[in-house]
Parts: C-alpha cells; sequence; structure tokens
C-alpha cells in the first residue's frame, strides 16, 4: 500500500470524533481521497500556461475565436458578422464562451481556466480509478506530452478527461451518466466517439451489459444539437470534416507514418512512441489479468489510432490526443496496480517529456511550441495586425491569429481565409467531398450557400526573400521568412 493510500485508510477507519470535531474531520477525510488530486491537476494546467501561452497554436485561437462572437454576439463565427459552420468541437466552444463570460470576457483567460479544470478532472478520474500513484503520473503526463503542449486552447486536454470519467461512470456500472459522457464524447471532437464506444461495448460485454443502453441515450445527447445544425447551417457535421478531408495528406506523409515526426520532431517522436507501444503492451497486460477498465481505455486508444492509420490524415499532432489519452490511462492503471518497479514505465517516459520541455525552454519563450505547424508566431502576427488596413476586408492564411487578434484591435478589421471562416469560400470544398460522397446528399437538404465575402487585399506569408515593408516571420527556429500585404486581383473569387 501506498503512503497517501495507508494514511486515507487510518482516516476512514478512525474513531468518530466528538461532536465538535465532527465536520472537520469529514472535510479532512474529502481532501485525502478528491482534494489533493484536483489541485495537483490545477497547479500543473496553471503552470503549463504560463510557460505555453504565447505558443498557443493557430487552432487553439480559432476555438477561442469561436468562442468570444458566441459570448458577444451570439454568432457562430471566427470572423464576427460572418457565421460559418466549422468548429469542430462544439463543446470546447461551450465550455470557453461561458468562462469567457465568467471571466469577465477575458477569452485568454477562460482558455487558462479550462486547462485547469480539465487537468483536474483528469486527476480525480485517475485517483478513483488507480489510486494515488495514477492521479499523481497521470495529469504530468498530459500536462508535458509534446501533442498536449502544443495544443493549447484546444479541446485536446477536455476530451482527455471526458474519456477518463467515462470510464470511470462505465466501470462503476452508471450508464446513465456513462450515456451522457458518450453524447459529450462526440461534441468534444466527432472522432472520440471511437474511443468512447469501445469503452462501452468492453465494459458491457465483460462484465455490466446493462451499460449498452449508454449507447442509445449518448445519441440523444447529441441530437438536439446535430439536428439544430442540419437545420440552420445545413450540415448535422461541421465543414470541417470536408476541409480535412480535401487536405489529405502532405505530399504522402500521413499522421501515422513515422518518417515525417521522425525527420521534423525526433524528440516529441520518441515520447509518443514510447507512450503509444508501452500502451499497447498495458492493454495485454490489463487482459491477461482481467483488468477490464484499462483494457477498454487501452483497446479504445488503440481504435482510435487504427481508424487514424485508415485515413489520409495529415500529420497535425493534436489529432493524436485521444490514442495518447486512452493508451496512456492503460498503462497507468496497470502499473499503479501492479508491482512497484512497474511504475517506471510510466514515470521513465514522464521523465523524456520534462527533459524535453526544460530543453525546450528558449523556445517557449519565441512562443514556438515543441511541435509546432504555424508560419508566423503570436507575436509577429499581433505586430502584422497591427498595420492592417481597415477599409476592406483582409484575406489571410492562419485565421484563428487573424481573426482573434484583430477583434482585439478595431471592430472595424475584417480578415477572412479560403478554408474556414467564409462559407462562400468554403463551398467550394464541400461541393468536392459530396461528389465523392453522394450517398449523403440528405445531409445537404437544408443546405444554403451565401456568395463570398468580397475581400480588398490578401497577406502572403512564406516569402524568404526580403522586400522594403516585409514583416519578419518565424517558420521554425533558425528559418526566417517574410510576409507582405497585397491588393487582391480578384476579390469575388475563391483563391
Amino acid at each position: 500500500m501506498d503512503p497517501v493510500s495507508a494514511v486515507e485508510e487510518l482516516a476512514v477507519d478512525r474513531t468518530p470524533p466528538v461532536d465538535g470535531d465532527r465536520r472537520g474531520a469529514r472535510l479532512a477525510r474529502r481532501w485525502l481521497v478528491f482534494g489533493w488530486p484536483a489541485a495537483w491537476g490545477a497547479a500543473l494546467g496553471a503552470a503549463l500556461f504560463l510557460v505555453a501561452r504565447d505558443a498557443m497554436p493557430d487552432d487553439g485561437l480559432i476555438s477561442l475565436s469561436f468562442a468570444r462572437n458566441l459570448a458577444e454576439h451570439g454568432q457562430w463565427a471566427i470572423t464576427t458578422g460572418i457565421e460559418t459552420n466549422t468548429a469542430t468541437s462544439p463543446l470546447n466552444v461551450w465550455m470557453l464562451a461561458a468562462l469567457h463570460i465568467a471571466t469577465g470576457y477575458r477569452a485568454v483567460v477562460a482558455a487558462a481556466v479550462l486547462l485547469c479544470v480539465s487537468l483536474a478532472l483528469v486527476g480525480l478520474g485517475l485517483r478513483r480509478l488507480g489510486g494515488a500513484p495514477a492521479a499523481v503520473l497521470g495529469p504530468a503526463l498530459l500536462a508535458t506530452s509534446p501533442v498536449f503542449t502544443s495544443s493549447l486552447g484546444l479541446e485536446t486536454y477536455l476530451a482527455a478527461a471526458v474519456l477518463v470519467w467515462l470510464l470511470v461512470q462505465a466501470a462503476e456500472g452508471r450508464w446513465s451518466t456513462a450515456g451522457v459522457l458518450v453524447g459529450a464524447s462526440y461534441l468534444a471532437r466527432p472522432d472520440l466517439v471511437i474511443p468512447a464506444v469501445v469503452v462501452v461495448l468492453v465494459l458491457a460485454v465483460t462484465s455490466r451489459r446493462r451499460l449498452l443502453l449508454a449507447l442509445p441515450l449518448g445519441a440523444a445527447v447529441v441530437a438536439p444539437w446535430v439536428l439544430f445544425s442540419w437545420v440552420h447551417f445545413g450540415s448535422a457535421w461541421s465543414n470541417s470534416v470536408a476541409v480535412k478531408w480535401a487536405n489529405g495528406s502532405w505530399g504522402g506523409e500521413t499522421l501515422t507514418v513515422p518518417g515525417y515526426w521522425w525527420g521534423t520532431f525526433p524528440g516529441p517522436a520518441l515520447t509518443i512512441a514510447a507512450t503509444l507501444v508501452a500502451g499497447g503492451v498495458a492493454v495485454a497486460v490489463a487482459a491477461w489479468r482481467r483488468q477490464w477498465d484499462a483494457a477498454a481505455i487501452g483497446l479504445g486508444g488503440a481504435a482510435h489510432l487504427g481508424a487514424l492509420a485508415c485515413t489520409e490524415t495529415p500529420p497535425i499532432e493534436y489529432y493524436l490526443g485521444p490514442s495518447i489519452a486512452g493508451l496512456a490511462t492503460a498503462l497507468l492503471l496497470v502499473t499503479a496496480r501492479g508491482p512497484r518497479w512497474a511504475l517506471a514505465v510510466p514515470t521513465g517516459i514522464l521523465a523524456g517529456c520534462v527533459v524535453l520541455s526544460v530543453a525546450h525552454g528558449p523556445l517557449w519563450a519565441e512562443g514556438l511550441a515543441p511541435m509546432r505547424q504555424n508560419i508566423a508566431t503570436v507575436a509577429e502576427y499581433r505586430a502584422i495586425i497591427a498595420e492592417l488596413p481597415t477599409d476592406g476586408v483582409v484575406m489571410g492564411g492562419e485565421i484563428g491569429s487573424y481573426a482573434f487578434y484583430c477583434q482585439d484591435r478595431v471592430p472595424e478589421c475584417h480578415v477572412v481565409d479560403p478554408v474556414l471562416s467564409d462559407p462562400g469560400r468554403v463551398d467550394g470544398l464541400v461541393s468536392r467531398w459530396r461528389r465523392f460522397h453522394p450517398g449523403w446528399e440528405v445531409n445537404y437538404r437544408y443546405y444554403r450557400v451565401p456568395p463570398p465575402v468580397p475581400v480588398r487585399y490578401r497577406v502572403d506569408l512564406g516569402d524568404p526573400d526580403h522586400q522594403p515593408g516585409d514583416w519578419p516571420i518565424t517558420r521554425a527556429p533558425g528559418v526566417h521568412q517574410w510576409g507582405r500585404l497585397s491588393p487582391e486581383p480578384d476579390p469575388m473569387v475563391p483563391r
């Protein structure tokens, strides 16, 4: 028995105190069981945000732009005034919007709070499932994993919290709560439903057959949003599905092919591979020991990874979040329930992640995350946006940074991009998706396409040659290029 568990047992078994001390003893017991895992997770979230807040990815700022427009204007939009059905995670947007209001309309603070809450929930859930060792190592592993540290503002941490608590409720046989969390998994990000369904099916088959009721309940939870999206936006699912399908691989490089990762991010790739391989071994051990909860969530993570391998998903790191969360949780549960030396495996992976984060220290200060895909840093985007004209709409590339900091500057600053913020331009990719998937035409029964927003200027990034008036940008550590403003030659035609 570990020291914390021993203290908890003593606290539970102690002779009841006198009436005057009863409440204090009860609070102390609750802290021993619940308080410290939540505090530990929240503290890790706060520390991570302080370190990485200037390295938030562009997709994270897209989520914050959606949330701010929802909270302040009641619009489902990246750019104020232009509604678009391209938010991958409605749940993340809703949570950020609520916290945006609760924090006095400070969207970045809202992202920090949601990060802390998500890691606190992970700590609490793992304490229920695997005791003190899992509660200590689990949040720390997620808070230092390069996939997660490169995903601030996105739904990656929220999705991990939903998955862990789905496992808690399913393992304890609460099919109704598990059903709500199955629905939440889809709303957190649609592909998260893969590990969620696997968790329910494995535990239903192995021990708790009533748990199957969680699946139709989950569908009922999702149905109102799906129906609203279908009628209001013209598609039951986000148009980002068509965008990501059209993007395909990056010149043959896909998410689950190791070559790109080893060549581009060798340090992070090593920790990712170690987590996935060790988690796979843990699934086999869990099945052998009949630890069906650990086996279920590990198989869910593996199924998610397998689904990604069957597509031409480009190598964008945060897509791996559900796979890593599922397999890492399986590893933590199996090792926490085994001999003490087994904890050396997740501890070793954690040490590697910590070393990687510390070594990355100078680059954090420059706004560069460990697995960064953006063209420019947040500070560089702010400098560009400070000089953008306000007498017309500007076409930009990474729309999250433009839209978020443009709105900070003046309400008259409007920026769109070719693929996410303007439904008139997104329609080109949606139409292509529809041609290749004719069986889904019922989804577009209410689909109506507005004309593209007229554009007067465009910002081009990535030119290696410097011209007067250009903005400096940092494509990668040591790789410096330039961006410039030009007139848009054909403002009504998507490029």
